[in-house]
């Protein structure tokens, strides 16, 4: 017989053995038992099966390890060597019937006996000593052949994955995550959308945190405003201003989406307090906690007689009544305007450009081409003095201005083009090369930047009352300045005049007339304003050592909090450099009254983000709820959905890994039809 190289083909020299038929070939003495040779025969002849311990009772079955071995024995031998497998009384390799063959070893000569891999191996010779021995040289020379240590070495780098089987796995596993991803990504194409999991997410935060409020019986403010959406519903958008957990900066909350079937004060404020009870207060706890209602100065929000803010009045004799600061600043424009000569013709003349340009793709596109020669960036004119907030006007103004050389070069084209409109561009040409024109223009681009900035700091979330009353006074002043001190686009307006040439374009008088520099802000600040001004260490009396004691009485009294006045007496005598414990509850109570009802707008533009033409039909319950979480909830990657997943399946939610669900019908598609371009893109 052959020998094979990495298997030993030599035995102890007793003529009492035979060579096992799992071995190389040895040599052996003549009459050996009959009885040996056709057991090691039916080694040989068995069928090779996967290895693995038997299962058998019968007792007249071999045992799973040799018989000439005791359990003790066996346990030994397994332990010394971990790779020994045992079968119906014989022995195997279980690392060697893992590998089962070498690949490009087998090339050098060395290969793995097949009867190690089969579990075939069995004693020789017919005394239980010599089959001892026997065995034991067996097991020490697999251990040591060249076959099994290129076996143990293989499995080791298999470890490792760096065999072509492991790679392969690896990819797999990649290709099969990153289908699962397409696979989402396909699914939610479609029109539909997981709403009970937002709902449930969006609720149990807003449950944290008003749980949080009202555990710090944290002093609040309700910002209301109402508008209409996508689906010409009217809407209320409610957002709660508090200290979270009675120490942190008041923060503005979105609370809720309320639909409104009337437009009356009297229906507002029930859904109003309807919203607020839903969300965990009470009307005890309103009584206690409500100091403060800020709304946009709309009649039915705050009418003096019969808007939603005298209503809650009624309820809540001490809540402070808040008009937008930013509300009022537009207003205060609009008053400035009517009371000045020359701006209505100024209005209309900038309305007319909107009109133009936004109403006709071709008048766009040449304007976009002058521009273009004379290497200006085109800014959008947008309309002036309408309802929305000062900056939109800024931003027209100033594209005007900015656009004031390509929109004289497309009106000088157009006036010498020979179509009907010809006419018409010749008028804008003759009213924008006008002295009057460009001061005006000049004095609002000025005026509406300072009006701008002030508006956009409003807007800030952290801008409280008493730093608004810093603000408004400061930009008050500013404004008035530019009577006597002409902002940057006045002058060189001014020094065109003397040249009687801007931007390249020759000047006129013109008949219009130039407006005239107002104050636009006048407004007066009440007696909270003072009240809340006392706070602040630069405006005290120090000759009178009882000065703000009064008022912040009547301020705690106003706002509901224990009296503060030992704690004012000390913050005095700190020079404002402390605030003991007794003031921190009244300051951040002032801090949680909301000067600017931004947050509202935001929120309506986050609306209006979420509920496009295509998605009109969402309720307002979901527009809500994805409102909260898109404007209010924590980034993707700091998100921790396990509190969120254990409240879900603790309601009795199904879970993601389970095989049953409502049926869903599979909607009608064209089968047949597109059966031979599914067959292709699959």
């Amino acid at each position: 017989m052959k020998k094979t190289r990495g298997e030993s083909s030599q035995e102890p020299e007793d003529s009492s053995r035979r060579t096992h038929p799992g071995d190389v070939q040895t040599n052996t003495s003549e009459g050996e038992d009959e009885k040996v040779k056709s057991r090691n025969a039916n080694c040989i002849e068995e069928p090779t099966e996967t290895p693995g311990p038997s299962s058998s009772g019968d007792p007249f079955v071999l045992p799973e390890y040799p018989s000439i071995w005791t359990k003790e024995q066996y346990e030994q031998f397994k332990e010394k060597n971990e790779w020994i497998f045992a079968k119906n009384g014989m022995l195997g390799c279980q690392k060697c019937h893992t590998v089962k063959d070498l690949g490009v070893a087998s090339s050098r000569g060395v290969n793995i006996a097949p009867n190690w891999v089969a579990g075939k191996i069995c004693p020789s010779g017919h005394t239980r000593d010599v089959q001892l021995s026997s065995l034991r040289k067996k097991i020490h020379e697999h251990k040591n052949s060249a076959a099994h240590k290129e076996v143990v070495k293989i499995l080791e780098t298999a470890k490792k994955d760096t065999l072509v089987n492991m790679n392969t796995k690896s990819q797999d596993f990649a290709f099969e995550t990153t289908a699962r991803v397409f696979r989402t990504a396909y699914y939610v194409a479609n029109k539909t959308v997981c709403v009970d999991i937002v709902d449930h997410v969006a609720s149990q935060m807003k449950k944290e945190i008003m749980t949080k409020i009202i555990q710090n019986r944290s002093k609040i403010t309700v910002l209301a405003d109402e508008s209409t959406n996508v689906g010409n519903k009217s809407t209320l958008i409610v957002f709660v201003k508090a200290s979270v957990d009675g120490a942190m900066e008041p923060i503005a909350v979105p609370l809720d989406l309320v639909d409104l079937d009337s437009l009356c004060a009297a229906h507002i404020k029930e859904k109003l307090i309807n919203c607020l009870l839903k969300n965990g207060f009470t009307m005890q706890l309103l009584q206690e906690l409500l100091i403060g209602f800020c709304s946009d100065g709309a009649s039915v929000m705050l009418g003096v007689k019969s808007g939603v803010g005298k209503l809650l009045k009624d309820d809540f004799p001490s809540i402070v009544l808040w008009h937008c600061l930013n509300h009022r600043l537009e207003l205060a424009v609009d008053q400035a305007l009517d009371k000045t000569g020359g701006t209505k013709d100024f209005q209309a003349f900038l309305d007319s450009l909107y009109s133009l340009y936004s109403q006709s793709p071709k008048n766009m596109r040449e304007l976009s081409e002058c521009a273009h020669n004379l290497h200006i960036t085109l800014k959008r004119i947008g309309r002036v003095f309408s309802v929305r907030w000062v900056a939109s006007s800024w931003r027209a103004v100033n594209a005007v201005w900015q656009s004031y050389s390509a929109l004289a070069q497309h009106f000088q084209k157009a006036s010498e083009d020979n179509s009907r409109e010809r006419a018409k561009f010749s008028g804008l040409l003759s009213k924008l090369c006008t002295v009057h024109f460009l001061k005006s223009l000049a004095l609002m681009v000025d005026v509406l930047t300072e009006l701008k900035n002030l508006s956009e700091i409003l807007q800030n979330r952290k801008t409280t009352i008493p730093k608004a009353h810093e603000l408004m006074t400061n930009y008050l002043k500013r404004i008035e300045s530019l009577k006597t001190y002409p902002g940057k686009h006045t002058v060189e307006a001014e020094q065109a005049e003397q040249k009687m040439e801007f931007n390249g374009h020759q000047l006129k008088v013109g008949r219009s007339p130039t407006i005239d520099s107002a104050l636009f802000i006048t407004e007066v600040y009440n007696r909270l304003i003072n009240q809340m001004a006392v706070l602040h260490p630069e405006n005290w009396d120090q000759d009178n050592p009882r000065f703000g004691e009064e008022e912040v009485r009547t301020l705690c009294e106003r706002l509901n909090i224990d009296e503060a006045h030992p704690g004012y007496v000390e913050f005095k005598a700190s020079g404002g450099r402390s605030i003991p414990p007794p003031l921190k509850k009244l300051l951040l109570a002032v801090d949680t009254l909301s000067a600017s009802n931004a947050d509202c707008e935001r929120g309506f533009s986050t609306m209006n983000n979420i509920m496009t033409d295509l998605r009109g039909t969402m309720t307002t319950k979901n527009v809500s709820n994805l409102l909260f979480i898109s404007s209010f909830g924590p980034p993707f990657m700091k998100w921790d959905p396990m509190p969120y997943v254990k409240t879900w399946l603790g309601k009795g939610r199904r879970p993601a890994h389970t095989t049953s669900g409502m049926a869903r019908r599979s909607p009608k598609t064209d089968e047949e039809y597109y059966q031979p371009l599914w067959d292709i893109m699959t």
